[in-house]
């Protein structure tokens, strides 16, 4: 690919920031995607974005509108998602997973509020510190990295899937009432918790790697299946009108309904107990053997990477990316800039 440069002096040198010109790229492919609807945030210096926040954005955009959130080594503030949007960042743990970004800056948020008028939103790739809230219907929090997500009001028709939460999934408020809700695919440090008047949702193909006793599986009336659960004293809450079926688990129990008590997760994933050299969420693979494998409802693998929506490295959002880029730093008035970029389609 070649970049011309406008007629002039014979030899212009330009020093090129490589960051500018992989968002330029990404921004004519987004749009060959998405039309006239692509919407850019970048607080860069140099990088000519259309806001620098994600709430200038967001009070700028048009219900339908694709909010690009570009990496950055500056964390952007939170916001108020007021509008039905679609908003897509880079990932999480570029640097520990192959092919991921040419620009391995993660695109890090506050707290992300889905509040009145964003029914029908979609999120992912994004890192967003702390929590994302959800305050209407028909919500998908997809391949987001975040320590809660959380549901503050009554909720019908969310996915939740493929995330990265180190904290937990549940209800922020005990009055908030979910139903229709997909739980499916996600890495969770702690626990997927709502209340007795919630339901029927549909758990399936998590891993909880949580230790403490309150950790694990705890709504009512519901499917839990193809789930793993690592902790020794985390469990599934049972007796709630749930189906518990084709689960693995750490914990002691007797074997009943496809589920497997007393496993020893050291036979189920590649990375466990210790990491060794894989990545954060790449650990979380199972390993040759193990017993999760075809253990899941109708044959498939317990886990984030059986099922459906099996978990994607990186939290990678589903539109071609640039994994790799050599750009020159100088370019000239009869040859333009140089450049060669390699392009992945969206998984």
């Amino acid at each position: 690919m070649q970049l011309k440069k406008g007629k002039g002096d014979h030899l212009k040198q330009t020093i090129m920031k490589k960051q500018w010109l992989l968002s330029l790229i990404f921004t004519f492919i987004c749009g060959i995607i998405y039309g006239q609807n692509l919407i850019r945030v970048n607080n860069n210096p140099g990088a000519d974005p259309d806001y620098l926040t994600l709430q200038e954005a967001n009070d700028n955009a048009n219900n339908g509108d694709t909010i690009y959130v570009e990496g950055s080594a500056t964390s952007y503030t939170g916001v108020d998602i007021s509008k039905s949007l679609t908003i897509i960042g880079p990932g999480f743990f570029l640097s520990e997973n192959d092919s991921t970004q040419a620009n391995g800056l993660e695109a890090t948020t506050g707290n992300i509020y889905f509040n009145a008028g964003s029914s029908g939103s979609v999120i992912s790739g994004i890192k967003a510190n702390n929590t994302i809230y959800i305050y209407v219907d028909n919500i998908v929090v997809t391949r987001c990295y975040t320590q809660y997500i959380k549901f503050a009001d009554n909720s019908d028709n969310a996915l939740i899937l493929q995330n990265y939460v180190y904290g937990s999934i549940q209800r922020s408020s005990t009055s908030a009432i979910l139903t229709n809700v997909i739980i499916a695919n996600n890495i969770v440090g702690e626990s997927i918790s709502f209340g007795s008047n919630n339901g029927p949702l549909q758990v399936f193909n998590n891993v909880l790697f949580g230790t403490g006793v309150y950790h694990g599986i705890y709504v009512y009336n519901s499917s839990i299946a193809n789930n793993i659960i690592t902790g020794v004293s985390a469990k599934i809450v049972e007796n709630t009108g749930n189906t518990i079926v084709n689960n693995l688990l750490a914990r002691d129990g007797t074997n009943a309904n496809g589920n497997q008590y007393n496993v020893v997760m050291a036979d189920v994933f590649v990375g466990f107990p210790t990491q060794g050299s894989y990545s954060t969420d790449g650990k979380w693979q199972l390993k040759a053997g193990s017993p999760a494998i075809g253990a899941g409802v109708s044959g498939v693998d317990c886990g984030v990477f059986g099922g459906t929506t099996p978990y994607v490295l990186s939290g990678l959002p589903a539109v071609p990316r640039i994994y790799e880029a050599v750009i020159a730093s100088t370019a000239y008035s009869d040859q333009g800039l140089q450049c060669t970029i390699k392009i992945k389609s969206g998984e």
